[in-house]
């Protein structure tokens, strides 16, 4: 489902507002008179046989000035993967405004990286089991961005990782045409066995919603409503424990380079994952990730 206006979009559930979609914009639908239907008509329609089912139980729109500090925490101490920035607080780097928010990567030294960009996570704040999680982005393209959208389990500090559990829901290492979706646990970590490619129906810097469904049985990615993957439980124990039974907090993020970005474009310099080119793209016009929503469904 491709959303046409970046309105908000109905929703009647509990513990939240209702948004219209608004607009008047008519499409065809064939030939001769009365072929013509409202694009909302049809989005909300869409919508609604998705959510059948489904009870809205939270969600972050994005519509204020400032990061809800109630639903989020500003994470500045992660430095894994080999990554290149410097995670910051600084308004630069993650920002709201006009309904949506903005993670940045600039080319700023900080702290002995030569990026810096943004990290929000909802641990301890919003931490949800067996649901459904979404959330509309769009992604800047240029090989060693590295954004993503996904889930670690709430007990990383005791039990740490992989055995807390890790479920990517979309990552992108810069390229337009894919995005790519992983489970992470004890026994299928790093270079883990369960991933995929993804390929939504047109470049990842227009606006797609990303959502995971996960379930005592399964896990499932869609892109724009589509189902793009389904992993049973029964080959995640195949190689290690089953982990997804518990509450998992939410991640937002945009690395620049490291390991899973040079894996993939083989680039050394002039930083690991970074080619010259993304250097000088950066150096000229930061990139955004651009966040319009975070929503999350339980089954009724």
């Amino acid at each position: 489902m491709n959303m046409i206006s970046n309105s908000k979009r109905l929703s009647g559930f509990k513990h939240l507002l209702a948004w219209g979609l608004g607009g008047a914009l008519m499409v065809s639908a064939g030939c001769g008179a009365g072929a013509e239907q409202p694009i909302e008509e049809t989005a909300t329609k869409q919508e609604e046989k998705s959510l059948a089912g489904w009870v809205q139980i939270w969600s972050d729109e994005f519509d204020g000035t400032s990061v809800n500090t109630s639903n989020w925490s500003y994470v500045t101490n992660v430095h894994v993967n080999n990554e290149q920035q410097q995670y910051t607080t600084s308004s630069q780097n993650v920002s709201v405004s006009n309904g949506t928010l903005k993670i940045t990567a600039r080319l700023q030294s900080n702290n002995g990286y030569p990026f810096t960009s943004g990290r929000l996570e909802s641990a301890g704040k919003r931490q949800f089991g067996h649901t459904r999680i979404e959330s509309r982005i769009k992604l800047p393209v240029g090989a060693g961005l590295w954004p993503a959208f996904w889930l670690l389990g709430h007990d990383i500090n005791t039990v740490g990782w992989p055995a807390c559990g890790e479920l990517d829901i979309m990552e992108n290492v810069g390229y337009s045409d894919w995005i790519s979706g992983a489970l992470h646990g004890p026994g299928y970590s790093g270079n883990t066995p369960i991933n995929s490619r993804f390929y939504p129906n047109s470049s990842v810097a227009n606006y797609h919603v990303y959502r995971t469904e996960f379930s005592p049985s399964d896990i499932k990615w869609y892109i724009d409503g589509v189902l793009v993957k389904t992993t049973l439980k029964s080959e995640v124990t195949r190689y290690g424990n089953w982990v997804y039974d518990k509450p998992f907090y939410i991640i937002l993020n945009l690395a620049v380079g490291g390991s899973y970005p040079q894996g993939v474009n083989g680039a050394t310099y002039p930083y690991p994952g970074v080619p010259q080119s993304t250097v000088d793209l950066i150096r000229n016009t930061p990139q955004t990730m651009e966040v319009d929503w975070v929503r999350v469904y339980q089954w009724q």
